[in-house]
């Protein structure tokens, strides 16, 4: 009896193993493997920030060079004479060096309708003789010309210039005449410029009906020389209730009278002509005229409708200056320089005053186009 017990308690264990083991193969779920998605979209970056930013740069600097034009010119020119002792006492001649330093520089900006025209030029030169300096040459010019286009060949605009000198002025009695902005002349125009479309005749005419000419001089000493010259060495300068009214009244002092003081302004019209061209191969030879006429019409009709009858007024006559330039280059830092200007003003002298320049020596050119 013991014996089937214990087979029955061996074969209800084996079978309780066997149904738990099925169980739990059954009720076990298999395991998924895991798999991933990819859903981020890839695009291609650009990375190239530092090119596109050049070539904006590059750009705005072709545009800048296309409406801008300079050019800068300096010369260096002069002259040396040399005579031995021997040749001094036989033909009384003396030794020299004359010495001029010019230069030019030119700016024009177009956009659009809108262009100015922008001049800067000065020359200084001296000449020593008996191993003393005088000025041969002396004067500074500043002028802009801003302009709106109407057709290809009138503009409407004005012009602004402004004219003095560098250093001290002495005449031939040793007494000083001139110094720096003493005199200064002061030029504003208002009008229309005609501008020939043919580019083998680059010449520009102004005219403006509405002009105004300033004439300044700063410098009390050049003032006093000028009143003595006028008027004589006793005369007196410093009070003015001492003076007689032909004193106070008459032009003494580059077209100013002691009334006008320090500057005297004249209205009116003004017409100015402009021409510039090379020639030649390499622009070889270059030629630049520049003719200014001003006549102050609203000053003569003031002063002959409100004449003082004490006083004998002359009529005002026009102003007329014509600067000539020919530039003969025979190498790039090699060339020849020929200057005259005439210059008429009736306040300062009754006479025509010319002058002529002629000098050999060192140049150089930049131009932007």
């Amino acid at each position: 009896m013991k014996k089937f017990y214990t087979l029955f308690i061996t074969a209800s264990l084996l079978a309780i193993s066997s149904a738990s083991a099925q169980i739990s193969v059954i009720g076990a779920t298999p395991k998924k493997e895991a798999t991933f998605e990819d859903r981020v979209k890839t695009e291609e970056v650009k990375t190239d920030y530092h090119s596109s930013s050049f070539q904006r740069k590059a750009e705005r600097a072709a545009i800048r060079r296309e409406r801008n034009k300079i050019e800068f010119n300096s010369s260096i020119t002069g002259s040396l004479s040399n005579f031995n002792s021997k040749w001094q006492n036989v033909n009384g001649s003396t030794n020299s060096i004359t010495a001029i330093a010019n230069f030019l520089f030119t700016h024009n900006y177009k956009k659009g309708v809108f262009n100015i025209d922008n001049k800067v030029t000065g020359k200084i030169g001296a000449t020593s003789k008996a191993k003393e300096w005088t000025k041969s040459q002396d004067e500074w010019f500043i002028s802009t010309a801003p302009a709106y286009k109407m057709t290809d060949q009138w503009n409407i605009g004005a012009i602004a210039s402004l004219r003095s000198q560098f250093a001290n002025g002495i005449n031939g009695s040793n007494q000083r005449v001139s110094r720096f902005f003493a005199p200064a002349y002061l030029n504003i125009s208002l009008g229309v410029t005609y501008v020939c479309p043919n580019p083998k005749v680059p010449i520009k005419v102004n005219m403006s009906p509405l002009s105004l000419s300033a004439t300044y001089v700063t410098s009390e000493s050049v003032m006093r020389q000028f009143f003595a010259d006028k008027f004589g060495a006793d005369a007196v300068f410093a009070d003015r209730d001492l003076m007689t009214p032909e004193q106070k009244n008459t032009p003494y002092v580059y077209g100013l009278t002691i009334a006008n003081g320090n500057s005297r302004y004249e209205g009116g019209s003004s017409v100015q002509v402009d021409f510039d061209k090379s020639f030649g191969k390499n622009n070889m030879f270059r030629y630049r005229t520049t003719f200014y006429s001003f006549y102050g019409w609203i000053n003569e009709i003031s002063q002959q409708t409100g004449k003082n009858k004490e006083l004998d007024f002359e009529h005002i006559a026009p102003n007329v200056r014509w600067e000539h330039t020919v530039d003969i280059k025979a190498t790039k830092y090699f060339s020849t320089q020929f200057y005259f200007q005439m210059y008429y003003n009736k306040a300062q002298c009754k006479s025509l005053q010319t002058q002529m320049v002629l000098g050999v020596g060192l140049s150089y050119t930049f131009k932007s186009k």
